[in-house]
This record gives C-alpha cells, sequence and structure tokens, in this order.
C-alpha cells in the first residue's frame, strides 16, 4: 500500500508544471558551480606542473654545465641548483602565487675514461592550493611530482702538451694594481709619545706582477690538472726568462703538472727582457725534431698525435732595437713561433700591462685574434690563464629527461 502511494506520488511530480524551472536551477546551479571551480583547480596544476618541470630542468642543465665549466665545486654544486631552483619559482610567483615547491638536488659525478660526466638530478614535490568547492570532496590541497635529470661531460683535449714561456724580468717586481690585506703588528703611543706593541691590524698592500702570475699560473695548472686525474693525457713544461736563459729557466714537460706550479713559484722578478732563447727552447720541445712528446704520449696513452699549445707571456719588450731599428731579438722570437705554428703548434700569448712593441710582438706570435690577451689588470690576467685552460678542453652537454 505504501509503495503504491509513493510511485504515485513520484509520478504526479515528474508530470506536475508547478515550480520546474526553480527546481531545476536549485539543482544545476551548485554543479555548474562545482565544475568552474573544477576546471580552475585542473588549469591550476597543470600550469604548475608545467613552471615546475621548466625550474627543474633549468636548474638541473645549469648546474651541469656549470660543474663541465669547472666554474663551481662538486661541494657547491647542490645549493646551486636548489637556489636555481627557487629563483626561477619566485620569478613565476609574481603572477602566479598558489602553489610552493622544495627542491632537492643529487649531484653524481661519472668517471668516463679521461673525463667526468656531471650527473644532476633535481627532483620536487609541489604543493597546490585547491578552490573552496574542492572541499566538497574531501580535499584543499593536491601534490605533483617533478624531476629533472642532466648530464654535462668534462673533457681534456687530450692528448695534450703544454709549455708555458714566463716573463720574469724586473718589471715583473712591479706593483700590479691589486692589493692584499695583511695582518700586521699594531703599534700604540704612551701619552709621553713612546710606542708600544697593542695588537694586530689589517693593512692592503700592493701585490706584484710576478705574484699575480704565480696565482694565474696556478689556477691553469688546476683546470688542466682536474682533466686528467690520472695523469695519463696531459703533459705540461715551462720555461722562463730574462735578460737571459739558463739550464736553471728550464723545466722539461712532465706528467705531474704540480711540477710547473712549483717552477713558477720559485721565480724571482730582475733584470731585462729576452724572449727569443726561451720561446726557441719551447718550441724545440714541443715540435722540435729531438722532441720526446710524441713518443712519451705513444707509450703512455697510445697516442700518436698529441694537440701541442704554447703559452706565452710578457709584461714588456725585448731590449734589443726599437720600434723603428733592427729588432733581432723580436724578429728571432717570432720565426720560433711561426716554426711552431707550422709544425701544428697552437700558441696563446698574454701581453700583461707590456707597451705597445711588447703587445705587437704576441699578437702576431698567438695562433690569432682568439688566442692573444691584452691583459690591463691583475684581474685580467687571472682570467686569460683561466680561459687559456677551458680552451684546452672540450666540453658538451644534454638534458637527459
Amino acid at each position: 500500500m505504501f509503495i503504491r502511494r509513493l510511485a504515485h506520488t513520484c509520478r504526479s511530480f515528474l508530470h506536475s508544471k508547478d515550480g520546474n524551472f526553480a527546481m531545476l536551477a536549485a539543482t544545476l546551479i551548485p554543479l555548474t558551480f562545482a565544475a568552474g571551480s573544477f576546471a580552475v583547480d585542473f588549469a591550476n596544476i597543470i600550469s604548475m606542473k608545467t613552471r615546475l618541470q621548466d625550474a627543474a630542468d633549468g636548474a638541473a642543465l645549469a648546474t651541469s654545465s656549470q660543474l663541465a665549466a669547472k666554474k663551481i665545486t662538486a661541494a657547491e654544486a647542490k645549493q646551486y641548483a636548489e637556489d636555481y631552483f627557487r629563483g626561477m619559482v619566485a620569478e613565476s610567483n609574481g603572477s602566479f602565487s598558489t602553489y610552493s615547491a622544495t627542491p632537492v638536488a643529487t649531484i653524481t659525478p661519472i668517471p668516463n675514461g679521461p673525463s667526468t660526466i656531471w650527473q644532476v638530478e633535481v627532483t620536487t614535490i609541489g604543493t597546490q592550493k585547491l578552490t573552496p568547492m574542492a572541499k566538497m570532496v574531501g580535499r584543499s590541497t593536491v601534490h605533483v611530482n617533478v624531476a629533472s635529470v642532466s648530464e654535462a661531460t668534462t673533457e681534456a683535449t687530450y692528448p695534450v702538451s703544454m709549455y708555458l714561456v714566463l716573463d720574469h724580468s724586473g718589471s715583473m717586481g712591479w706593483d700590479s694594481g691589486q692589493t692584499t690585506g695583511v695582518e700586521v703588528t699594531k703599534y700604540c703611543r704612551y701619552w709621553w709619545g713612546g710606542r708600544y706593541e697593542c695588537g694586530t691590524e689589517i693593512q692592503n698592500q700592493p701585490i706584484s706582477k710576478i705574484n699575480v702570475l704565480k696565482k694565474a699560473v696556478a689556477d691553469l695548472v688546476a683546470d688542466v690538472k682536474a682533466s686528467d686525474p690520472d695523469n695519463k693525457y696531459a703533459r705540461m713544461g715551462a720555461v722562463s726568462y730574462n735578460n737571459k736563459t739558463t739550464e736553471y729557466d728550464k723545466l722539461q714537460a712532465d706528467w705531474d703538472k704540480n711540477r710547473v706550479v712549483t717552477f713558477t713559484n720559485a721565480l724571482e722578478a730582475k733584470d731585462g727582457t729576452n724572449s727569443m732563447y726561451a720561446m726557441a727552447w719551447a718550441y724545440d720541445r714541443l715540435a722540435g725534431a729531438t722532441s720526446p712528446e710524441v713518443s712519451a704520449h705513444h707509450y703512455k696513452n697510445g697516442a700518436d698525435d698529441p694537440a701541442k699549445f704554447i703559452v706565452f707571456m710578457t709584461d714588456g719588450q725585448n731590449e734589443t732595437g726599437s720600434s723603428s731599428g733592427d729588432d733581432y731579438v723580436d724578429r728571432e722570437t717570432m720565426k720560433s713561433c711561426t716554426d711552431a705554428k707550422n709544425k701544428g703548434v697552437t700558441i696563446f700569448s698574454v701581453a700583461f700591462q707590456a707597451p705597445d712593441r711588447g703587445k705587437a710582438l704576441l699578437a702576431s706570435c698567438s695562433s690569432g685574434t682568439g688566442f692573444y690577451y691584452d691583459a690591463s689588470s691583475a684581474d685580467e690576467l687571472i682570467a686569460a690563464f683561466k680561459e687559456i685552460g677551458e680552451k684546452a678542453t672540450n666540453r658538451s652537454n644534454r638534458l637527459t629527461m
């Protein structure tokens, strides 16, 4: 009986035309708002995922590139990647601030023969705030996982032999224009004028050009060493000159690149300038008839055609001749440069606060405009030697995920 009445009531309700629009509106309006709210949430989630993926890709690729270029160390890379990610997210938050994410970077060095593959993985879980309507289904936030992996390879131009031709004439003892803070004893005075020690203080003292050169050489050697951690592919030697080049000024190339730093650190600035004997010796040891470089590489790593480099540096000009006269030393130096280049040697030249005639010789001696550096300051000299080290290596980057 009850069931028949209920069925009759339902049929009457469905066939009745009184108040149908209001009832239909009351049913559909909340559903319409809900659908719109869910559409906004969906669009926000997709936008968040896109932005986070872009940030993760950018952070991973930038970090691996910096590692490959040796601009940052492995110890610095994790913080660099996470800061880079946060920076990209902060930029997008200016117009879209309903999500948050905390990145986690993982740095993995992978040995690859003489080179290293730097693998950088950046992962994050993004949290997106939902619209109030989502609370109807018990959700106020949604989480999205994002990950990106980038790999960059640091490779040296292997095999390689390099000689440094370094000026240690008297002018290299002059002030470079750079200063450093040195802790010294501080003196105070009694009321009657007498002095007494009263602790220490920091004083700025000038750095000589020879000491700037020592720093630049150390950086260059460190760059080559990083590319050849097992001392199997890169050989380095050096020769110094002032107004002469003696046997004590010559360091034969060897696999132990630390010897070049020790040799350079022992240089003293004195006497005049004559580069012809040093350049002739560097050419002979690299590419002359009695050069040991090819055989040294053949027995160590099997290579028969190592890349050969000379780094020629001066802060002055040869003292024989003049800009308008018979510049014998310049001509002899240039002859060695030409002979070396004809034998496949690449010459980098660096003029460090040098006069015009010295600059002209070095520019002509180099392997071209991209291999000549005119360093007018200590920072520019250090940067030039750093770039030379980078040019002696090959690097490739790829985003893997």
